[in-house]
């Protein structure tokens, strides 16, 4: 069994214009982690006979960070007691993503 993928993820301005705000990979931390999924994705789109396009690794980033974000918005309303949230992503081919703040991350084994 593979040790889960620490993907970082950061919540705030996520457009040049507006005040959108949303789930962002963070790579602030010395590791091109948008690459680490993008290589992950591609891994599992491969296993399952998919052709990981450009446009479909970018659908499928935007999903799971919106997945995050759902979860997130719903931890933000019951947290009493935590210590933070990690959104926990199972690819089709067995390997575990593990998304959340790069401090709570951090602190997992």
């Amino acid at each position: 069994m593979t040790m889960p993928l620490k993907i970082p993820v950061v919540i705030g301005r996520n457009r040049l214009r507006g005040n959108a705000q949303g789930a962002m990979v963070s790579d602030d931390f010395g590791q091109d982690n948008l690459a680490r999924l993008h290589a992950a994705l591609r891994n599992a789109a491969a296993e399952a006979g998919v052709l990981p396009t450009a446009a479909w690794l970018a659908m499928s980033v935007r999903q799971l960070l919106k997945l995050y974000e759902q979860a997130h918005a719903d931890w933000q309303k019951t947290k009493k007691g935590t210590l933070g949230h990690v959104y926990e992503a199972s690819l089709p081919n067995g390997e575990t993503l593990l998304f959340g703040d790069p401090r709570v991350l951090a602190r997992l084994s």
